[in-house]
């Protein structure tokens, strides 16, 4: 199993979250029961929480294979791809959901086609699950951004976020993922949605009250799982991150936002 760590300074705001750390995890006065690695999803924990929210980023797609930064351009799945989705579908065969959501992007909606079947339910096109729009940016390799905006380099190695021309900005893209959190965390359903790692990361920032302009705190590995509930008092709660135990020799092109 590999799971992201935790950003390094507790407490944080969630429940069974698997914490690597040469201390251990702080206990939190919310666990009932142990987190079953081997289970779909630590059912025992979220007894009393009516909301879950289970985000899957999307599997490889060519712009993943190809080294591309993707940001709204709009590739499809690789074969590996499509293999971690199918992977992903088996995973979730047994649970037991009410709605299936996905970013309208080709790479999200052909991962969520593999996902509709088992869980026997129509996939609905969430548009505030786009991926960040990079811009400028998209469409580049890493080596044509360091050489087009050099100054990108610098902003990394202060560990700031760089800015490109034409991007969509922190500012909106958090409150776009803000909004569509607040919109679900007020049902009592229990939703899948397939998005993009950027997303992924934005809502683990929110639900943990990260500074958004912090880079790199969360990973998110195509076709990994996260998974948001509530606990008794209506707070939001991370209860795992990036959790690859499906894709075993199948990690690929790890998203750190």
């Amino acid at each position: 199993c590999i799971v992201s760590p935790l950003p390094p300074t507790p407490p944080w705001p969630l429940v069974g979250l698997v914490h690597r750390s040469s201390a251990p995890a702080p206990p939190h006065p919310l666990i009932t029961a142990p987190l079953r690695q081997n289970g779909p999803f630590p059912a025992a924990l979220l007894a009393w929480a009516p909301m879950r929210l289970i985000l899957i980023r999307h599997g490889e797609s060519e712009g993943n294979a190809a080294g591309f930064v993707q940001g709204r351009l709009d590739f499809g799945l690789t074969d590996l791809g499509r293999i971690q989705a199918q992977a992903t579908a088996e995973r979730l065969a047994s649970f037991k959901a009410d709605r299936l959501i996905s970013s309208p992007l080709l790479r999200a909606l052909q991962t969520a086609s593999y996902i509709a079947a088992p869980l026997g339910l129509v996939i609905e096109h969430e548009p505030d699950l786009m991926e960040y729009d990079m811009g400028a940016a998209s469409g580049l390799t890493g080596a044509q951004i360091r050489e087009k905006f050099p100054e990108v380099v610098a902003s990394w190695q202060k560990g700031l976020r760089p800015v490109f021309p034409g991007e969509e900005g922190r500012s909106t893209f958090h409150a776009r993922v803000n909004a569509f959190l607040d919109r679900y965390s007020a049902t009592d359903e229990t939703i899948v949605a397939v998005a993009h790692g950027g997303v992924v990361g934005a809502i683990c920032y929110s639900v943990l009250g990260l500074e958004p302009s912090r880079r790199g705190a969360f990973e998110a590995a195509n076709c990994g799982i996260t998974e948001i509930g509530l606990d008794r008092q209506g707070r939001r709660v991370l209860l795992r991150q990036n959790d690859t135990c499906h894709l075993d020799g199948l990690v690929t092109a790890v998203d750190r936002g």
